[in-house]
């Protein structure tokens, strides 16, 4: 096992049945990441010689897609309070210097909704390409198995980009859906489409909350939290039985 393991990681680039080459999306994204790390410290060495508008923005901007862009089922951080945050009051970001508020508004809203909207579906295309290998491993096949793997693949099948469409904008992980996707060899650039349209809807929704109601931490707070109490009650029935069968045994 041991030594099938090295192999596939020496050669994890080689085009197997799957058609893809792991190594070049995966010397992509590091170099991605890399690029922002970098951009946004030259931001900030400016920002502490100079009080600079817009390296302030690419300062902000670089941190949060570096963030949204690890925010995955193999890295599941909070995402709606940095969302929230940058549409925020707090930050006050003026990304469009005009004497209409309104329409300055609307444009913090559109540009916090899509950069996050590309980071995660980044983050959920990098997350295709582990998997990806894992599936060539031999680690994740068991889940095709899966009751929940078997229900969701009938739904997949009707309508695969409106499916995973509607998984992104919800609030509740589903990340069943996106395996689904990996497992049948769905097309990257619709995965990638579905990831971003559905987030920027989500993310707008949030950014427009956060700009409007004039947020402050407080609600930033209380919103995440919210969010992860419904997460929580989610998978709470779930708990509760292996909690059973436990004290069963």
């Amino acid at each position: 096992m041991i030594k099938r393991g090295l192999k596939i990681l020496l050669h994890t680039g080689d085009k197997t049945n799957d058609g893809y080459n792991l190594r070049r999306w995966f010397v992509f994204f590091i170099v991605y990441m890399t690029a922002l790390a970098a951009a946004a410290l030259v931001s900030l060495t400016r920002l502490d010689t100079e009080l600079n508008q817009f390296s302030q923005h690419i300062w902000l901007l670089a941190l949060y897609l570096f963030y949204m862009s690890l925010c995955c089922t193999f890295f599941p951080a909070p995402t709606a309070w940095i969302v929230l945050l940058m549409a925020s009051p707090m930050i006050g970001l003026n990304y469009f210097p005009t004497a209409n508020p309104y329409m300055s508004a609307v444009v913090t809203i559109l540009i916090v909704a899509a950069v996050g909207a590309l980071g995660t579906s980044l983050a959920n295309l990098n997350e295709y390409h582990v998997f990806t290998f894992l599936l060539r491993f031999g680690r994740a096949h068991r889940l095709r198995s899966t009751r929940l793997y078997k229900s969701a693949a009938h739904w997949f099948e009707v309508s695969p980009f409106v499916l995973m469409t509607v998984v992104s904008f919800l609030p509740i992980p589903v990340d069943v859906i996106r395996w689904l996707a990996i497992t049948h060899r769905y097309r990257r650039d619709y995965f990638f489409i579905a990831s971003f349209v559905g987030r920027f809807l989500r993310y707008a929704i949030l950014a427009a909350t956060a700009t409007c109601l004039r947020i402050s931490w407080y609600g930033i707070v209380f919103i995440q939290l919210l969010l992860l109490a419904i997460i929580l009650l989610r998978y709470l029935p779930r708990l509760t039985r292996h909690l059973k069968k436990d004290s069963l045994i």
